[in-house]
């Protein structure tokens, strides 16, 4: 899907949602959402994660970077457009702001990152962020498209029951 020359487009979004269950609340499961979504193939990602809606936001964009630089490595994605619906996240990228202050963590993976893929971040309204689209809108396989995602399993795949995972903290 992606030409030499032009950028992958890609969303982000972060979501605080109460905990309706109080059992799983005092269980320790994560009230917040990192999202991110590639429509180009197909990709949309959904995990329980805490922190602030500004610290979930860089842990999408992380999470973002990190997926294609390893999963979708054999697309040889080199320009990613990244659309944020979080003003204080899209701001955080100018310089007049504390998130990304020399010498701190994001900053070093940020730079880290930036060595190898070229991306940009700006803002989109949150009705239009294709994270918050429904699964099924998206196609499983981009039509024309190979399955392209490197997956990691080396042997068969084992069916059974998975426990709900509680989050991370980012």
């Amino acid at each position: 899907m992606t030409k030499t020359g032009t950028a992958t487009t890609a969303y982000i979004a972060a979501i605080e949602r109460p905990i309706i269950d109080q059992y799983l609340g005092q269980q320790g499961f994560s009230k917040g959402l990192i999202l991110f979504a590639v429509p180009d193939y197909g990709i949309v990602f959904k995990c329980l994660a805490d922190g602030s809606p500004v610290d979930l936001e860089f842990g999408a964009f992380f999470a973002l970077l990190k997926f294609v630089e390893t999963s979708l490595a054999a697309e040889k994605i080199s320009q990613l457009h990244i659309l944020s619906s979080n003003p204080e996240f899209v701001f955080a990228f100018t310089g007049h702001s504390g998130h990304l202050t020399p010498g701190s963590s994001r900053e070093q993976l940020l730079e880290q990152h930036a060595r190898q893929l070229k991306f940009d971040v700006a803002y989109i309204e949150p009705w239009n962020n294709q994270t918050r689209v429904s699964v099924v809108d998206f196609p499983s396989v981009p039509e024309g498209r190979k399955v392209t995602v490197k997956s990691k399993l080396t042997t068969g795949r084992v069916v059974g029951f998975k426990p709900l995972q509680k989050g991370i903290k980012v």
